[in-house]
């Protein structure tokens, strides 16, 4: 993909620029990267002759006076000291420390004492190469080899060490863990489930040491527990509150079972680089490397949570003027564990309010040619009051959290709430911040930031959060698990995205923009759709509205209230792997969007108000209008959109939005163009890929009718290769108002390239969430299935279609496997039924078929047909949302209809990660199965309602899926006692915001047959000598010698008449008890008769006397 290929220098940074003299090394252990170059150190500026300057050295002596470097002094402490001794002088005081490692054994605290003047600053410089800032200590003891286990080492540590964080040769070392650290693995460097986590648990001495670390069960971010012990077999774990949205799943273990992984644990230390910290015997273990020697190596910890914290007094008593260049950021604890997370207005996310940097109430204070690498918690942390900061030219890699946060306080907020969940009634009516804690006027400007979020997944290059006036400008932003760029909010505004490339965000979460903002202030309601608003306090009057819901308009106006300056993002360059390079969520508002360029991914415009897109060029995206207000307010004009979907919107009313959309220039290399108006159906923007179709209910709305089609003629031969998309002067797109973007400028010095655009063809595939569903892997008989969808697999069969359903995995102890399939056999027919390009066409002959029935397959292996024979478990089976229902749309949708969604869209925690989902009341899902009945397994949550549930036709049920909290595969309905055979089961929306298709579990009824099944049945009375008057029961069991389970009815007799008659079903397993009638006296030979329905055989039980007296 192109990574690792140096950007030109930046222009706002070329004339400074000086590069230096050493390389960075800081590797995750294991991950093979390659020698990194710190980035353009600008030049310090000169000052007076009257400068005073502070030498220090890891090789002085506090006891020198430290005006040269041939008598430095050797801490940090001692030079601060010293500054607050020379700063009555009124002259810019430089502390300058020489190259070497300052092993930190506290933090160093600046504050107001600390600060400089503008005219006479305090800087903080590293001299040469730089110096390090460390918050740990090197390990010095000897090594030796573990009883049991050579391979592992051990040394004694100093009592009471508090460490997570150990690096060898500035390679970092990975806490043992379950299961082992993979780097190709999509989440948390590999994960497995919570119930193997349970089981391995038990032979655990010592579990409370571990912490488990897991995916959100949305895949937002990660949640962390620390393990109290076990309990029943299973870990007794407590959520840290790493996570704003913990109630989605459930509050006290908000994870996803089948995502998670320990560390920490003695018995779990068995891989090259592990280590494992015993803090009550004072040892550390580690099984090194091959080729490590560890009697020669440099092994050291990260201790402390802050290297540096600048403290002011107040916002209106700020620390000041202070400046760190040319220094290193180095070993830090991590944020996980040991601290306390406070959730971040009504965002996802919680934070720790620290990092290596940590900065309050504070005016002008720089960080500059640094490096933040290979921290165990966030880079720098702007908390509360802080004006005129500068982020510039550093490198932020391999750490732990955020390399950046910039967050104010909740005092500064009006109406505020810390959760999503919360939606308070309005009381203040003002605008703006209520107080001065709040970051504004920071630049963030040519820095590189890349690998954030090595333990915590809810992590960003940048966070930006209760902040106004924010730049972010000219860096190369890459590889977040999250979001590159966050807005936890948009109060107040004001800020500036430009110049930057963002790439490679969103890596192992889902749901999210490589830039995502969530708005979420005061107009908005939580969990809203279309025109629903946060409702006014009793009593408080806005725009004529008292104590009431806020209307589209008054919402509108609040808005700005809170969004005081528009958040503008401007030409930037982005490369995102999904949907959305540019996510606007819930209620984010007031955007202005200019001259980016998009080589991959498109843009959200979720609920909100006042978003322009203008003059982008979006090269392989769509644009998504989402549950939009009306009016709303957005513009999109002027820009260049290529490929075959340019618009898929959801819950999207074109005709009623009152958005502006024309001059766009659509292009698919001359095939037609499919557009998503309101979600669901696709029609046709473009029919014959040349012009407008004037047809379209978009059309018809006022949507683009002066926009066009045609080819924008980019004048690079290679454009991608060159990342030039600058148009030629007779392109249609010029004349439509669009402007060519600067293709140069992007980026920081020293950051990497994002991988090539590509550019579309012409060949129009199918819907990009229909191609993802057929990709989409499906379970039957112990294996994996799915569609074929390429041109290589077409190949490969030697066929020219895409018809049948591909096992793409076999496991060797499967029915498949049994049967003789192999991994990549292609099915082509089912019991001579063709199996279609449909997958429906497969399940739909397949559910039909009665368990135990006969199952032939014409099976395509390589380019070879074979045959294969198996017979239908008699087992239940579960089936999948896709594996043959049908979905249908009522006659006239109002609201967003069927779509299909996988773990990233919403289906996370469902049977197979996906579900189907409507919001349209009237909508339905129908399944025709074979069996005896069936269990429907779903979702339950506060937004789900009733369904009419129908059998072969007739209304069985009305079923409620409503739940106080949101529950995951929950059997909400089973139905039994269908007679065997074919049965379609339906289900009509009738309420709620949702429904919502998981799974289905059958009930089987075996295949007839003639051969019928032998049974015997043995009973007996409960009393044999009883009292006239008396109580007896007759109980016993009816078998089959094949071990199947009889079903029939029993006839008990008293002699010649019958007494009592018992069904037996298969749930009874063949028992059977019955109360007989009170028995006169005399001697009564009671027996009883199995009448077997169907292949069972009719049998009788021995007679036996009872003597009543």
């Amino acid at each position: 993909m192109n990574k690792g290929v140096p950007v030109s220098d930046h222009p706002a940074l070329e004339a400074n620029a000086a590069p230096l003299r050493r390389d960075l090394r800081r590797t995750i252990a294991g991950a093979g990267l390659a020698a990194l170059v710190l980035s353009a150190l600008p030049a310090l500026p000169a000052y007076g002759a009257e400068a005073a300057t502070i030498f220090v050295a890891t090789t002085g002596d506090d006891a020198n006076a430290g005006a040269s470097a041939a008598a430095p002094v050797q801490s940090l402490a001692r030079a601060q000291e010293l500054v607050r001794e020379v700063l009555p002088d009124g002259a810019p005081v430089t502390v300058e420390l020489a190259e070497g490692d300052y092993y930190l054994d506290s933090t160093l605290a600046l504050t107001n004492a600390d600060s400089g003047t503008a005219a006479a600053p305090v800087r903080w410089v590293g001299a040469g190469a730089g110096a390090t800032l460390n918050g740990g200590r090197q390990l010095i003891g000897g090594w030796t080899p573990t009883e049991g286990d050579p391979s592992v080492m051990m040394t004694d540590v100093p009592a009471g060490i508090d460490f997570d964080e150990l690096f060898v040769d500035d390679v970092r070392q990975v806490m043992a863990r379950y299961p082992n650290w993979d780097d190709d693995a999509p989440r948390l460097e590999g994960t497995t489930t919570l119930a193997t986590l349970n089981s391995r648990s038990a032979d655990w001495a010592e579990p409370t040491t571990g912490y488990v670390r897991a995916m959100h069960c949305h895949d937002w971010g990660s949640v962390s527990f620390t393990i109290a012990g076990r309990t029943s077999d299973a870990l007794d774990l407590s959520f840290v509150g790493d996570n704003n949205r913990p109630q989605d799943c459930n509050a006290t273990l908000p994870l996803k079972s089948d995502a998670v992984m320990v560390e920490n644990i003695r018995e779990e230390l068995d891989a090259t680089n592990e280590w494992f910290l015993d803090r009550a015997a004072n040892k550390l273990y580690l099984k090194p490397a091959e080729g490590m020697d560890l009697s020669t190596a440099t092994v050291e910890v990260g201790e402390l949570d802050e290297l540096v914290t600048l403290t002011g007094a107040s916002p209106a008593d700020p620390i000041h003027d202070i400046a760190f260049e040319n220094l290193k950021f180095e070993r830090t604890h991590r944020t996980l564990f040991d601290n306390e997370f406070v959730n971040l207005s009504r965002g996802d996310w919680s934070v720790v309010r620290k990092g290596a940097a940590t900065v309050r109430n504070s005016r002008g204070v720089t960080f500059t040619g640094s490096s933040f690498t290979g921290l165990g918690g966030n880079g720098i942390f702007l908390d509360g009051y802080n004006s005129g900061t500068a982020i510039t030219a550093n490198r932020f890699e391999n750490n732990g959290a955020t390399d950046v946060h910039v967050v104010g306080s909740p005092d500064a907020v009006r109406d505020y709430a810390d959760n999503y969940f919360t939606t308070p009634r309005i009381s203040d009516l003002e605008s703006g911040p209520k107080t001065d804690d709040y970051p504004r006027d920071v630049l963030i400007e040519g820095n590189v930031m890349r690998n954030n979020g090595r333990y915590e997944k809810q992590t960003s290059s940048v966070n930006i959060a209760m902040a106004l006036d924010i730049t972010v400008r000219g860096n190369s932003l890459s590889d977040s698990p999250r979001a590159c760029l966050n807005f936890s909010d948009n109060t107040w505004g004001g800020h500036l995205i430009q110049d930057n490339d963002i790439f490679d965000c969103v890596r192992e979460t889902g749901d999210n923009g490589s830039i995502n903002s969530w708005g979420r202030s005061r107009f908005w309601k939580t969990g809203a759709a279309n025109n629903a608003f946060a409702s006014l306090a009793d009593g408080v009057t806005f725009m004529g509205n008292t104590g009431g819901p806020l209307t589209a308009e008054q919402a509108r106006a609040m808005m700005k209230l809170d969004v005081v300056e528009p958040i503008t993002i401007d030409h930037n360059r982005f490369w995102h792997d999904g949907d959305w390079a540019i996510d606007l969520d819930d209620g984010s508002s007031n955007f202005i969007m200019t001259n980016n360029v998009l080589l991959k991914g498109g843009v959200k415009l979720r609920d909100g108000f006042d978003r322009t897109l203008r003059n982008n060029l979006i090269l392989d995206g769509s644009t998504f209008e989402q549950v939009s207000y009306m009016p709303g307010g957005d513009v999109i004009e002027q820009n260049v959109t290529l490929g075959a979907l340019p618009y898929n919107n959801v819950l999207n009313d074109p005709a009623s939005a009152k958005y502006t959309i024309g001059k766009n220039l659509f292009w698919n290399a001359g095939a037609a163009i499919d557009i998503r108006p309101k979600g669901g159906a696709t029609e046709k923007l473009s029919t014959d890929g040349a012009t407008i179709n004037t047809a379209s209910t978009w059309h018809a709305a006022g949507m683009d009718r002066d926009s066009a089609v045609g080819d924008p003629g980019f004048v690079d031969a290679n454009p991608t290769g060159n990342y030039d998309f600058t148009v030629a002067d007779t392109s249609p797109a010029l004349s439509l108002g669009y402007q060519n973007i600067p293709m140069t400028g992007f980026g920081a010095a020293g950051g990497a390239l994002p991988p090539e655009a590509v550019l579309p063809t012409g060949t129009n595939g199918p819907d990009p969430i229909e191609l993802a569903r057929r990709k989409y892997v499906e379970k039957i008989w112990g294996s994996d299935i799915a569609n074929i969808t390429t041109k290589a697999e077409q190949s490969s069969y030697a066929i020219s279609d895409y018809k049948g359903v591909k096992f793409t995995s076999i496991p060797a102890d499967s029915l498949a496997a049994a049967a003789g399939l192999q991994t990549d056999d292609l099915v082509r027919t089912i019991n001579g039924i063709e199996v279609t390009e449909e997958r429906n066409s497969f399940w739909q002959a397949y559910n039909a078929l009665p368990a135990g029935a006969s199952i032939e397959l014409d099976v395509r292996r390589a380019s070879t047909n074979v045959s294969v024979e198996l017979t239908k478990p008699v087992e239940p089976e579960i089936l999948n949302n896709s594996s043959g229902v049908v979905y249908r749309s009522a006659a006239a949708p109002t609201r967003e209809s069927w779509i299909w969604r996988d773990a990233s869209r919403g289906g996370a925690s469902a049977w197979l990660d996906d579900i189907d989902a409507t919001q349209n009341l009237g909508d339905s899902w129908e399944l025709t199965f074979n069996g005896t009945g069936i269990d429907i397994i779903s979702q339950v949550n506060t937004d789900l309602g009733d369904v009419d549930i129908a059998i072969d036709g007739k209304h069985f049920t009305t079923q409620s899926f409503h739940n106080a909290s949101r529950l995951h595969q929950q059997t909400v309905l089973s139905i039994g006692d269908l007679a065997p055979g074919i049965h379609t089961i339906t289900g009509t929306m009738t309420s709620g915001d949702y429904m919502i298709v998981d799974a289905f579990k059958t009930h089987p009824a075996a295949e007839p047959t003639d051969t019928e099944l032998e049974t015997f049945v043995l009973g007996l009375p409960s009393k044999l000598a009883v009292k006239s008057g008396s109580t007896v029961k007759y109980t016993g069991q009816v078998f089959a010698p094949d071990g199947s389970v009889p079903v029939g009815t029993l006839t008990i007799t008293d002699g010649s008449a019958v007494v009592a008659t018992v069904e037996i079903a298969a749930t009874d397993e063949g028992r059977f008890s019955a109360k007989l009638p009170k028995l006169e006296r005399g001697v009564h030979v009671i027996g009883a008769t199995f009448t077997g329905t169907a292949p069972f055989a009719d049998s009788s039980a021995a007679p036996v006397p009872i003597l009543v007296w």
